[in-house]
C-alpha cells in the first residue's frame, strides 16, 4: 500500500479543483484575495468532502470497476483493503461539517451539508438514474464557485452565475465521458446511463455540445460588460481561449475516436479544462 494507492483512491485532483473552485468564488466576491481563514476553511472543507465522497464511490462500486476493468482503482488492484475506503469516509466527512460549522455561516454551512447529503445519495441511489447522476455531477463542479461568493456576501454575482453555469454544463460532459468509460460494468450492474440507452455515438455528440457550450459561457464576459473586472481583460481572455481550444479539441476527438483508450485520455483532459478555466477565473478578478 503506497501513497499513490490512496490519491487514486480520492482523486484528490479533484478534491483540488473544488478547493481551488471555492477559493476562486471568495477571491471574485472580494474582488481580491479573501481573509486568510476563509481562503484555508474554504479550500480544506470541499477537499475532505471529495475525499470521503469518492473513497465511499470506490468501496460501493468494487464490483462494477472489476467488471470495467478499472485498473486505477487501488481496490480492484487489492492494493487497498476493502473496508478502508468506508472508515475514511467516515472520518472526514463529518470533520468537515464540523470545520464549516466554524465558519459561522448559515448559508455555506447548509450547502456543505446539502453536498455531503447529496454525495452519499449519488453513491447510493443516484448513480443509477441517467441525467441525474451527469447534473449531479456537474452540480458538484458548480456549487464550489457559488458557495465562495456566498462565503464573502449572500449577494450572488452575476460573473460567478456564468461561471457556475459553464462549470456545470462542463462537469456534465465530463461525467457523461465517465459513463463511455464504464458501459460495460454499468450495464453489467443494471445502471441505465446514457451511453447505455442511446449508444455510443449519440452520446460523444452530447459530450462534444456540452463541453463546446461551456466555451461560450467563459468568454462571454469579455465581450459584455458583466462584470468590469473581465470586459475586455486580455489576460483573463488569454487564459480562456486555451481552456476552449483544449475543449474543442476534446469534442472533435470524442466524435472521431470513440474507443475506450481515447475516452479515458479525454477525461483526463477534461479535468484540464476544469484547472485551466479556475486559473482564468481568478486571474481575471485580480489582473
Amino acid at each position: 500500500m503506497h501513497l499513490r494507492d490512496w490519491y487514486h483512491l480520492t482523486r484528490l485532483d479533484h478534491g483540488l479543483i473544488w478547493g481551488a473552485a471555492v477559493v476562486a468564488g471568495e477571491i471574485i466576491a472580494c474582488g481580491g484575495f479573501p481573509p486568510l481563514s476563509y481562503a484555508i476553511l474554504g479550500f480544506v472543507i470541499p477537499l475532505l468532502i471529495e475525499v470521503g465522497i469518492f473513497a465511499l464511490n470506490d468501496y460501493i462500486d468494487v464490483d462494477s470497476d472489476i467488471l470495467n476493468k478499472r485498473k486505477d482503482r487501488p481496490l480492484t488492484r487489492n492494493t487497498i483493503s476493502k473496508q478502508y475506503p468506508l472508515y475514511l469516509s467516515l472520518a472526514v466527512l463529518p470533520v468537515a461539517a464540523v470545520l464549516g460549522a466554524m465558519m459561522y455561516l448559515l448559508i455555506p454551512f447548509l450547502i456543505i451539508l446539502l453536498f455531503i447529503g447529496l454525495g452519499i445519495l449519488y453513491n447510493v441511489k443516484l448513480k443509477a438514474v441517467p441525467l441525474v447522476k451527469n447534473s449531479v455531477m456537474g452540480l458538484c463542479i458548480a456549487a464550489p464557485l457559488i458557495g465562495g461568493n456566498l462565503v464573502i456576501t449572500d449577494d450572488v454575482f452575476p460573473i460567478v452565475i456564468i461561471f457556475g453555469v459553464a462549470a456545470f454544463i462542463s462537469g456534465f460532459g465530463r461525467e457523461v465521458l465517465k459513463d463511455m468509460m464504464d458501459m460495460v460494468g454499468d450495464e453489467a450492474s443494471g445502471c441505465k446511463t446514457l451511453p447505455i440507452i442511446f449508444g455510443l455515438k449519440k452520446t460523444s455528440w452530447i459530450v462534444s455540445f456540452s463541453l463546446i457550450s461551456a466555451c461560450a459561457f467563459i468568454v462571454f464576459p469579455f465581450f459584455f460588460p458583466v462584470d468590469s473586472s473581465y470586459y475586455h481583460n486580455i489576460p483573463y481572455i488569454m487564459v480562456s481561449l486555451l481552456a476552449c481550444a483544449l475543449s474543442f479539441y476534446c469534442a472533435y476527438s470524442i466524435c472521431a475516436n470513440r474507443s475506450l483508450e481515447n475516452i479515458k485520455r479525454l477525461r483526463k483532459r477534461s479535468l484540464n479544462i476544469l484547472e485551466i478555466g479556475i486559473i482564468a477565473f481568478i486571474l481575471g478578478a485580480i489582473l
